[in-house]
């Protein structure tokens, strides 16, 4: 029985004395904070980055806690802890991952190590059970979001042979206080880009209020928001394929919005009229849904969040407290805005001291510093709204600038000095442009009228519902990759593939290529033992494997050099077995009875035959016929998700068959 993981996790912003700090932007960059090898195995590469991280307390029997400082700002000093933790799989309640088997991997053989990289939300504990949410879950459990992990605002999960899954993001909206999902997602691509992970999954269930970012992404840009880092149509769901998933999304965003807009304005004026504020906006012309989507996203970062007045910062010249001319206090108030405008990520949050020494550069006068910096609060200056507000953990005023250069209305370009005191009210703010778009989401793709069913739009319905039912998305870490001879002096890396054989010679396993790195001069003999050594550590089914013969290579020939017989970087297929004829054999089949073999495991004979076309476990709702005990999506069946499914389930098929049984004349 696995014992309970609990380690605490203590102030995601206190650090410890004598921890390493790491700035959070450049962690894992080439080179930083170890020059990991680029041809070397995840394996490898994670001992090296754990040989920086600081050993957690409070682990539990063989599970290993690590855990790295990361600076997100020095003023006001910003400090998160990412935690990685060391899981034994022999010994977990859940040996299987189900992710791996929904993404296609389900064949892959159990690793005997999983490893979570997870950034906390705030002070909590890591548990198992939270660890495993989303990755052991049962199928019918896991399909109502497994995208998403309690308490977490990054868990990834990447297993010892280097191909892993995104398990949980969550940015500002899920309740992060000081880093937003896309520097989350950044750190995420550094960390599996330096360890040399061969390939990530991701169940894409990210939303945006109540709509679903695949499908808003989608028509904007023709891909999902994970996208941007390489994540790309990864495995089937519902039966939607590759092609027609992009066909889908190429007919959403092609939709032409000179038809658009006169067909539904025979039967609603709202949506027309959205759509012409947005089409006056940009000031060019948006020809199809696609541009119009595009263009509001991209609008939304450049709003002011809520709809609050601003004056003009002239207008604080006519303060009793102010005593210096016009021009200097002008002067003043570019120089701060242009010290906000140069801070990394723009638009972030900077401490009142930071602004101050950053002007002091270009504005000797203190006290006319620290007065504009007083007065300066809602106010517009050029094409910015300087925000001013107090931290509510830090207890510091901090300033922020909003470009809001689309949306100021054209008479502040000419108000006088002398009308300073005029209150501005934004024309657009992100909560109106937000409230827009979910209203245009709703009733062009999610749920759209009768208007759009019919005729040349009857198409809409069921190309979003394409886009919708796509949710498994790779990025692969190892495309175009070429192996080189980097492992170091004297070093050589061989690519190899090794397949296994039992009692009457015929194959049962094949695990997946692996990197080994062996001396130059070492011999076909040393290479067989390696091999044999790293898949016995890797795999828990292989701990008893004997490697015999490498493909190719005569037998004989074990003290003949690698390099003689074998190229470097070549593919090479080494043949074994797996235990011995007697005790071997006794072993395997006792640790086969206590652990699965591979991903899929214990469900590895289920049959899957959907009237889709999905003929295998995609993670979505199934139910199994009573009579051919093969599976199919309840959706499929008819089954609402709100619904149970009967006690006595048949397919069509077997429904159909039972129906034209001649009945019994008794």
């Amino acid at each position: 029985m696995a014992k309970t993981m609990a380690i605490s996790l203590g102030s995601s912003r206190r650090r410890k004395r004598g921890e390493m700090l790491f700035p959070f932007e450049s962690f894992c960059q080439p080179g930083y904070p170890a020059p990991l090898g680029s041809g070397g195995a995840f394996r490898d590469n994670v001992r090296a980055l754990l040989g920086l991280a600081h050993l957690e307390a409070g682990a539990q029997g063989e599970t290993k806690c690590w855990s790295f400082q990361l600076e997100l700002h020095r003023h006001p000093p910003t400090v998160i802890r990412l935690f990685v933790v060391e899981e034994e799989v022999a010994a977990s309640p859940h040996p299987q991952c189900h992710l791996c088997r929904h993404i296609g991997w389900g064949r892959h053989l159990i690793c005997s190590k999983r490893f979570h990289f997870v950034l906390p939300k705030r002070e909590s504990l890591v548990e198992a059970d939270s660890l495993h949410y989303g990755i052991n879950q049962a199928p019918e459990k896991a399909s109502k979001g497994t995208a998403t992990c309690r308490g977490h605002l990054l868990h990834g999960v990447v297993h010892l042979n280097g191909f892993g899954h995104l398990v949980g993001l969550h940015g500002f909206e899920g309740g992060s206080d000081f880093v937003s999902g896309q520097q989350i997602m950044d750190l995420w691509d550094r960390i599996c880009f330096a360890l040399h992970v061969r390939k990530v999954s991701v169940v894409d269930t990210a939303r945006k209020g109540h709509m679903e970012l695949r499908l808003l992404h989608g028509v904007a840009y023709g891909d999902t928001w994970f996208g941007r880092w390489g994540y790309r149509f990864g495995r089937p769901s519902y039966g939607v394929a590759l092609q027609s998933y992009q066909q889908s999304l190429h007919a959403l965003q092609s939709i032409p919005l000179c038809v658009l807009v006169p067909h539904l304005s025979c039967f609603s004026q709202e949506l027309p009229m959205v759509v012409n504020k947005y089409q006056a906006i940009s000031g060019h012309k948006l020809l199809s849904l696609g541009d119009l989507v595009r263009f509001m996203l991209e609008l939304r970062t450049r709003l002011p969040a809520t709809s609050v007045t601003a004056m003009d910062y002239r207008g604080i010249m006519s303060e009793a407290s102010c005593r210096w001319s016009a021009k200097r206090v002008d002067m003043a108030a570019r120089a701060v805005v242009d010290a906000l405008r140069r801070t990394e990520p723009p638009a972030r949050w900077v401490t009142r001291q930071e602004v101050r020494d950053a002007a002091r550069a270009y504005i000797g006068d203190t006290g006319l510093l620290d007065f504009v910096l007083k007065s300066l609060g809602n106010h517009i200056v050029g094409n910015y709204v300087v925000r001013r507000a107090m931290n509510p953990v830090t207890k510091v005023l901090e300033y922020c600038l909003e470009d809001v250069s689309s949306v100021l209305p054209a008479a502040v370009a000419g108000v006088p000095a002398h009308g300073g005191k005029m209150r501005v009210r934004f024309q657009l703010t992100r909560t109106q442009l937000m409230r827009d778009m979910a209203h245009l989401y709703r009733h062009l793709l999610k749920e759209p009228s009768q208007a759009l069913t019919t005729g040349a739009f009857g198409a809409i319905p069921v190309a979003v519902r394409m886009v919708l039912d796509t949710k498994h998305f790779v990025k692969d870490y190892h495309e175009g990759f070429a192996p080189i001879d980097d492992g170091g002096v004297g070093h050589v890396h061989i690519i190899l593939c090794c397949t296994l054989f039992v009692n009457n010679g015929s194959p049962e396993l094949a695990a997946p290529y692996e990197m080994v790195t062996v001396p130059a001069h070492a011999t076909v003999g040393e290479l067989k033992w390696e091999v044999q050594r790293l898949f016995r550590e890797m795999y828990l089914a292989l701990r008893s494997f004997t490697a015999e013969s490498v493909v190719g290579v005569g037998v004989g020939q074990d003290g003949s050099p690698v390099l003689g017989v074998v190229d470097v970087g070549s593919t090479v297929v080494v043949e074994g077995r797996v235990g011995d004829q007697q005790a071997g054999e006794a072993e395997l089949e006792q640790n086969e009875a206590a652990l699965p073999v591979s991903e899929g495991g214990g469900d590895g004979e289920r049959v899957v035959d959907c009237e889709c076309g999905a003929d295998d476990d995609d993670g979505e709702r199934m139910a199994c016929c009573d009579i051919c005990e093969a599976w199919q999506h309840t959706r499929c069946a008819g089954i609402k998700d709100t619904e149970e499914v009967p006690h006595v389930f048949l397919c069509s098929r077997c429904d159909n068959d039972v129906l034209s049984f001649t009945p019994l004349n008794c």
